[in-house]
């Protein structure tokens, strides 16, 4: 399963979203406000793959992937729009141990987060690789 999360209107924070519009090979579903909802859609899943736009201050279209199941997600490097971060439900999650038996979260750096609906052609084409590589897997 994958869950793509972010704001449609935030230009480059739809960058999950986008993903989860594009991959053909895994059953995905948009998260476009709040995290806890995660808890319960993982809930039946063994093999989740979560896609949102990081903001660390490294280029923007800069992809990196996580694996939560070993070590938190940094801290702040998933601050976003949303309601909670994907690392306070993750780490939520851990507590209550509903974390899915696979867990791999890509983060892509967003650069421009103004209203709007278009991504960054940086971040349009870091959502291109991640949607090759997730559907390639």
């Amino acid at each position: 399963m994958l869950i793509g999360l972010g704001n449609p209107f935030r230009s480059d924070d739809a960058a999950g979203l986008e993903v989860a519009d594009r991959v053909r090979t895994i059953e995905a579903h948009r998260v476009m406000f709040g995290s806890y909802e995660l808890i319960d859609l993982w809930e039946e899943a063994d093999e989740v793959i979560i896609v949102d736009a990081t903001r660390t201050g490294s280029p923007p279209g800069t992809v990196r992937q996580f694996d939560p199941l070993r070590a938190p997600l940094p801290l702040g490097t998933f601050t976003s729009t949303h309601a909670v971060g994907v690392a306070e439900t993750i780490e939520l999650a851990r507590a209550l141990r509903r974390l899915p038996a696979s867990l791999v979260v890509y983060g892509i750096e967003a650069g421009d987060l103004t209203s709007g609906t278009a991504l960054s052609p940086e971040v349009e084409e870091a959502v291109a690789t991640v949607t090759r590589e997730i559907d390639d897997a």
